[in-house]
């Protein structure tokens, strides 16, 4: 037995199969979501380079006996796969899918200037951090000033990405600042 549009919703079968299909997608949505999901995945393999990253620094950090820094590291490991998986989150909202390849995933992070690096020294691993996380802020912002209001809540989670970003920017830094002048 088929359904009659409702008065209350107003929605017949084909409505609700229409947005079924377009999933968080509405009328009122102005960006393109192909262009969306592609700039996410590339962000999202910058987030899983750098928690790549940051996790092998922190075995490095341990064998430099450097606890602290060890602690820090993993710290900002966490915070970048939770990054990754936010952003996951919204490619599957948008109707795409995440890129869980790793040759596509290095490629992804590749583009927008993120390798993974490997230290020897404690200076050069907080080094290589910190000039990964400022790609990572390029990257960011450029998408957040792309987006402007056609996505207001990918925008969103973008800004609170970039603030985490920023903040791990800012630590290295301060850290290579503090190094310099006791050795300095």
């Amino acid at each position: 037995m088929k359904t009659k549009p409702t008065q209350e919703t107003g929605l017949s079968e084909q409505g609700i199969g229409e947005a079924i299909k377009e999933g968080a997608i509405t009328k009122q949505y102005l960006a393109d979501p192909k262009t969306i999901v592609s700039a996410l995945n590339r962000l999202r393999s910058t987030e899983i380079t750098s928690y790549l990253q940051y996790k092998q620094h922190g075995y490095m950090a341990v064998s430099l006996l450097s606890p602290g820094l060890k602690t820090e590291f993993e710290a900002h490991a966490l915070q970048e796969l939770q990054h990754a998986d936010t952003l996951a989150n919204r490619i599957q909202q948008l109707g795409g899918v995440p890129v869980f390849d790793l040759q596509e995933l290095a490629g992804k992070a590749a583009s927008i200037g993120v390798h993974p690096e490997q230290g020897t020294t404690l200076v050069q691993m907080v080094g290589e951090n910190l000039m990964l996380e400022r790609r990572q802020v390029e990257a960011y912002s450029a998408l957040i000033r792309e987006i402007g209001d056609k996505d207001l809540v990918t925008r969103q989670l973008l800004l609170d990405i970039l603030q985490t970003t920023e903040q791990h920017a800012s630590e290295l830094a301060d850290f290579l600042k503090r190094s310099s002048e006791t050795r300095g």
